[in-house]
């Protein structure tokens, strides 16, 4: 059936960077057609073309140099302005082209035919053309099949297009499409408002598991099942978007929205129940959504603000939720502040270290320092080590960060001896440090250069499963502990605490968290938690220090449930290393 043209200038082009054809690498099966009409209609050139504002691109070629044109000068530039073939059988006859540089230059050429390629929207983008240079006639059935053998090279065309369009695994639309959706949407001259819905069903690294234990195929098989559960729940048949493993998304109006939102909670009551494998699946629901319309930005700028709602909708565990600006920008911050971090552990100029005294209680003597990392920042000023540390441990630069931090506190404690002072340092390791095969080697390296004692070294590291489910942190605790370095287990009693751990993790103190401390005074009920982790902690043969001491009160039940030591701003807040010897002086 006969394409009709649609003679907009502005929307062919459109049409054309659409099918994303014209910068992509040759096509073995359009060099096929060429080289086939070439020898069926055995004339020398056969070009398939793709005209955009200023050239005309020979996307497939025979026997011609040329890559391209200038559209001023193509033939097909007049092909693509009509629905039928166009035949110049001499151009040296043909007013049109008789001065054409094609025609008098050294390309020579004098007979043209070419059909354009008409898009299923009725956009002529290219043309499938022959040339010559030598006149000829070209027959009406020569030009029927020109142009059948047009639409062959179109219909393929737009099927790549609409392939790369498509998720593999579920058949269902992907991102790309989602993006040109949305890209026309708010192109759109009404002012409809709309929702883009982002859904979450299967949490990538739990699916990476299933795929080690029954398949990847078995894997593929739930995502094309869940892709089919939502296309039946939510009514959407062909509007259900693939984004990645697990992960879909759909547009609504806003008029929609409370349809849609009561569809995804009978579609989170269902879904556990609608998926079934050969292992059971751990399948459930989460959605984020933003809203946006024809006085939005730009599809990007929408699709994240979509990504941001989900990712807080799983954070906080709920079905759905809106995008919130404040969580953004906290989000926002947090990648820039990690692109920053880059650069400073790179020259490491804009650390520092801080250290906070610790107070033997028994006689209240000065009995060492916690070094805390801090960062000043060149424009947002002090970044909290609660910011910037997590943000290291996702990435490798953890440990050239940590590098740093053991350098400058192993360099600080032999300048202090060499003052005269004896000062023990207390640094943190995370979990991820300890797994680190040379850590150890890399401790001992730095005591022996600055000719430091391990004794004078301590390692607080965090009480958590990772580290004590991990064999290759407790070796490398163990051996930290056996050069002579002290081993404290930071924040005992915060989040997930377990006893166990104190069988498998070698320490020899543990510090009780702040949250522990704060209330002991006036609360009965946390002084007889703190009381029996004391009593707990000792008959183990640990010491133990609290930290966040802050009055008078808190100290003196510290005292009173026989706390070894204590830290916290009632003594000192944290201080610059040329401060620590004048302070300790009462202390001595």
């Amino acid at each position: 059936m006969k394409r009709v043209l649609n003679p907009n200038e502005k929307k062919r082009l459109a049409a054309l960077q659409k099918l994303k054809i014209a910068d992509s690498n040759p096509d073995e099966v359009l060099d096929l057609i060429t080289r086939l009409t070439q020898q069926i209609f055995d004339i020398p050139i056969c070009i398939i073309t793709l005209v955009d504002q200023h050239r005309q691109w020979f996307k497939s070629k025979t026997n011609t140099a040329l890559c391209y044109t200038a559209r001023d000068i193509a033939f097909c530039d007049y092909t693509i302005r009509s629905s039928s073939v166009m035949v110049v059988n001499d151009a040296t006859l043909d007013p049109r082209f008789n001065e054409n540089p094609l025609v008098t230059g050294e390309e020579g050429m004098r007979f043209y035919a070419g059909a354009p390629l008409i898009t299923r929207e009725g956009f002529a983008v290219g043309s499938l053309c022959l040339a010559d240079k030598n006149p000829r006639d070209f027959s009406v059935q020569e030009t029927e099949m020109l142009s059948d053998l047009a639409a062959i090279v179109i219909d393929i065309i737009e099927s790549r297009s609409s392939m790369s369009f498509v998720d593999i695994v579920t058949r269902l639309p992907n991102r790309q499409r989602l993006m040109e959706d949305i890209g026309q949407l708010i192109k759109a001259p009404d002012n409809t408002a709309y929702l883009l819905i982002m859904i979450d069903t299967l949490d990538t690294l739990y699916a990476y598991d299933i795929g080690r234990a029954i398949g990847i195929p078995k894997v593929e098989n739930i995502l094309k099942d869940i892709g089919s559960f939502l296309r039946s729940e939510l009514n959407e048949n062909d509007k259900v978007y693939s984004l990645m493993l697990g992960r879909f998304a759909l547009i609504k109006r806003i008029d929609e929205q409370e349809e849609i939102f009561t569809q995804l909670e009978n579609a989170a009551t269902r879904i556990q129940k609608s998926i079934t494998s050969d292992i059971p699946i751990n399948v459930r629901l989460h959605a984020g959504y933003t809203v946006f319309s024809p006085t939005s930005d730009c599809a990007e700028n929408i699709m994240r603000q979509g990504m941001s709602s989900l990712h807080e909708a799983i954070s906080k565990n709920q079905l759905v939720m809106p995008y919130h600006q404040e969580s953004d920008v906290i989000q926002r911050r947090a990648f820039n502040l990690l692109n920053d971090l880059m650069a400073t552990v790179a020259s490491c100029k804009d650390f520092h270290l801080l250290y906070q005294p610790k107070i033997r209680l028994a006689d209240k003597k000065f009995q060492g320092v916690e070094a805390l990392i801090r960062w000043q920042h060149p424009t947002l000023g002090v970044i909290s080590p609660s910011e910037f540390i997590p943000l290291a441990e996702k990435t490798p630069l953890i440990t050239p960060l940590t590098n740093w931090v053991i350098t400058q506190a192993v360099m600080q404690i032999a300048e202090w001896q060499k003052r005269g002072a004896q000062i023990q340092v207390s640094i943190n390791l995370t979990a991820n440090n300890l797994v680190e095969q040379d850590l150890v080697q890399r401790i001992h390296n730095a005591l022996i250069l600055h000719q430091v004692s391990p004794s004078m070294l301590e390692i607080e590291c965090l009480e958590t499963q990772t580290l004590a489910n991990n064999p290759h942190a407790v070796a490398s605790l163990d051996a930290l502990r056996n050069m002579g370095i002290s081993i404290a287990l930071d924040d005992f009693g915060s989040g997930y605490s377990n006893l166990n751990y104190l069988q498998k993790i070698p320490a020899d103190t543990l510090k009780l968290d702040q949250s522990l401390i704060q209330g002991i005074s006036n609360d009965n009920k946390s002084k007889v938690i703190v009381k029996s982790m004391i009593e707990m902690a000792h008959a183990l043969s640990y010491q133990v220090v609290a930290e966040g001491v802050e009055d008078n009160d808190t100290l003196l039940c510290l005292e009173e449930l026989r706390c070894d030591s204590v830290q916290g701003f009632y003594f000192s807040r944290p201080l610059k290393h040329d401060q620590i010897l004048e302070w300790s002086k009462p202390y001595i």
